[in-house]
């Protein structure tokens, strides 16, 4: 039986919450699969399954009004249903309503034969009423409001009011649901910015330059995925957020620096240093997956990168004796909630928990500890997270600096614009201000 695009994204849902993976491999290995990269249904496969995760919130507000039982009950697969469905007749005017209802009833006869008169019944009761489903009044339940409308976590939510106030927190999450900007990293071993805008242009693509990383650019129109051109086959670029790129110049290296990536997962800031640095001195780059680092090699080659030494390595567990005091830089980019990402990976916001971020922090500390070890007399530990929460982050610096009276704040370099930074001078940087992922960055120096 070949599979509709509708029917499709309805998998590549079921999956994201069953299996808690991530939905760009998902879509991507659907896309290859199915030879639909670069067509209209691949890009209508696309739009629903980012369009139904960013607006989930959204959609289950209105579901849960339509339906009679218990919706937290509800079979997922069924509500992935209804989602697809609910998402294409309030957001998607690409068909008309009764095909979009035909189709989910369709789908639903095949995943759940005997849900598909439910599945009719609540996206019919949409057409008639669901304009008239009210939301949380913004001025009497502002958090409600924003969660149940803006497609967030409530807790989340909760939590942005207190740090950002109310109107930014509506900014932020408003922007969270919008389609990022695809940005890459001009492989400046190989080729200029300028060079490669030219060649994109020369090709028929349009593109503009990042507004604060120096090696970025936008790709505002492309026929297809970037990863499939010569371009990408040749090493000219990197896909990388603009907010990560700066990372790379919040270190902003001297040719003669040892460099430790302590976090280096597929190796998108060693691969930058290592252009920065004009592919001379010494980076080593460990992670605790070896499938990263296979990866990192693996780029390494593609981008003419010689000097990266790689190890896999779990920093919680410590740091082998070889590598302390070796270095004049020590990154350490943690994991993290990735909740400065939710553009890029909106899945976040459905299954990280207030837990999730005690276990976080613990875990960073552990590892900014084990890390700092590997820093020179006068060395310097950058650590950074793509998260916009302080428990991730300058609460992490303010614990480590307690614990380290030979570590102090350093002033950061002139190479990061201070639109970036904060009132203490931390790097950070959010999605609905810079049009970027949201990180934080803290510079270290050991005395």
């Amino acid at each position: 039986m070949i599979k509709t695009v509708r029917h499709l994204a309805v998998d590549i849902l079921n999956q994201v919450h069953t299996s808690q993976a991530f939905a760009s491999p998902l879509v991507n290995d659907c896309l290859d699969k199915n030879s639909l990269s670069g067509t209209p249904d691949g890009r209508l496969l696309t739009h629903l399954v980012y369009g139904v995760l960013r607006f989930q919130g959204h959609l289950d507000w209105i579901l849960a009004k339509l339906y009679r039982g218990d919706f937290e009950k509800m079979d997922e697969g069924i509500k992935n249903v209804l989602r697809v469905g609910l998402y294409q007749l309030k957001f998607s005017d690409r068909l008309p309503a009764f095909a979009v209802v035909n189709e989910a009833v369709k789908i639903a006869k095949i995943i759940h034969p005997e849900k598909n008169a439910l599945v009719n019944a609540i996206l019919r009761n949409y057409l008639r009423r669901g304009q008239k489903i009210p939301f949380p009044s913004l001025k009497n339940n502002p958090a409600e409001h924003i969660a149940a409308f803006h497609s967030h976590a409530l807790w989340l939510v909760k939590k942005w009011i207190k740090i950002f106030g109310l109107k930014e927190t509506m900014s932020l999450c408003s922007a969270n649901n919008e389609i990022p900007p695809l940005t890459v990293r001009v492989n400046t071993l190989k080729i200029s910015r300028d060079e490669f805008a030219q060649k994109l242009t020369d090709a028929g693509v349009t593109s503009t330059p990042t507004k604060y990383s120096p090696d970025g650019i936008i790709l505002t129109d492309s026929a297809g995925a970037i990863q499939n051109t010569n371009f990408f086959s040749e090493g000219f670029l990197r896909i990388q957020d603009e907010a990560a790129q700066l990372i790379s110049y919040l270190i902003s290296p001297n040719s003669a620096d040892s460099i430790l990536d302590a976090c280096a997962g597929a190796g998108g800031k060693a691969t930058h240093l290592a252009a920065i640095l004009k592919n001379k001195g010494r980076i080593v780059a460990v992670d605790r997956n070896p499938e990263k680092i296979a990866e990192l090699k693996k780029d390494a080659i593609r981008l003419g990168i010689n000097i990266i030494e790689t190890q896999t390595l779990d920093l919680s567990a410590g740091l082998p004796d070889s590598l302390k005091e070796k270095f004049d830089h020590v990154l350490v980019d943690a994991p993290c909630s990735g909740l400065g990402t939710l553009r890029r990976n909106p899945e976040i916001k459905w299954r990280t928990t207030e837990k999730d971020l005690r276990n976080f922090a613990a875990a960073q500390k552990v590892i900014l500890q084990n890390a700092s070890l590997a820093v020179k007399k006068g060395g310097r530990l950058i650590y950074c997270t793509c998260s916009l929460l302080p428990q991730e982050n300058e609460n992490i610096i303010d614990d480590f600096l307690a614990r380290n009276k030979n570590f102090s704040l350093c002033q950061t370099p002139a190479s990061i614009n201070p639109r970036l930074l904060d009132s203490r001078g931390f790097y950070r940087t959010c999605p609905h201000r810079h049009n970027m992922d949201g990180f934080f960055g803290a510079i270290l120096k050991r005395q």
